[in-house]
């Protein structure tokens, strides 16, 4: 069954026609437009009216045909999901958009990380050392200080007098922030050590250190070491 339309164009060069016809005519030949157009029985004419009538029904098949046309083929895309039909454009379009049929995973897309980390391998292949950030000092408890001591054997660290003194100056090693207390440890233990294999003093005589400048000068040894420490 044919489409129906219930509306149709009318065009200005259809004057050329009309302007030949009677005023009764042109009733005749708007009546055969109306009628054509709904399917509808045509109206009787007269040879010149049915002249000027196939002209205009003639545009108006060309009209109807074409509508019917749009109508089907957006019947087909409907079922197709509103995808275009296949064809030869679709090899271009593919490759355009970097897609092959072997392709089994999805390209990934570029990023920052991604050519920040090529830069490194780039570093790191040409010999040059990667700059490495420096990590935020975090003074150590007193379970950290024995912790430490115990792994590394140390015998001579007193772990609450390290942490009480350096937290008194501020954990700071001098002038400068204690970047290393594990290094300060370190260094906290061999002085300790250092002082206490050295040889004892003789009877009668006052104990003698590396920190005296005169032999009859009593100093605080004690003292000294925690600003030796310091100083470093």
């Amino acid at each position: 069954m044919a489409e129906k339309k219930n509306s149709f164009v009318m065009y200005t060069d259809y004057m050329e026609q009309i302007s030949m016809l009677k005023r009764e005519q042109r009733g005749d030949l708007f009546t055969a437009i109306m009628a054509y157009a709904d399917n509808a029985e045509l109206p009787d004419m007269d040879d010149v009216t049915r002249m000027a009538f196939c002209f205009i029904k003639s545009q108006m098949d060309r009209d109807k045909n074409k509508y019917l046309d749009t109508i089907e083929k957006r019947r087909e895309a409907g079922k197709q999901g509103g995808r275009p039909k296949a064809n030869g454009n679709d090899d271009k379009a593919k490759k355009a958009n970097g897609f092959s049929e072997n392709q089994t995973e999805a390209k990934k897309p570029d990023n920052d990380n991604v050519n920040d980390n090529d830069n490194v391998n780039d570093i790191k292949k040409k010999g040059t050392n990667v700059p490495k950030e420096s990590a935020r000092f975090e003074p150590p408890t007193v379970e950290n200080v024995i912790g430490y001591c115990h792994e590394k054997g140390y015998k001579n660290v007193d772990a609450d007098r390290f942490v009480d003194f350096y937290a008194s100056k501020g954990w700071f090693v001098g002038k400068n922030k204690m970047k290393d207390w594990k290094a300060a440890v370190r260094n906290w233990e061999r002085q300790e050590s250092e002082g206490k294999t050295k040889p004892g003093p003789r009877t009668g005589e006052k104990p003698k250190n590396q920190f005296q400048q005169f032999p009859q000068r009593e100093v605080d040894y004690d003292a000294l070491v925690m600003q030796g420490l310091q100083d470093m």
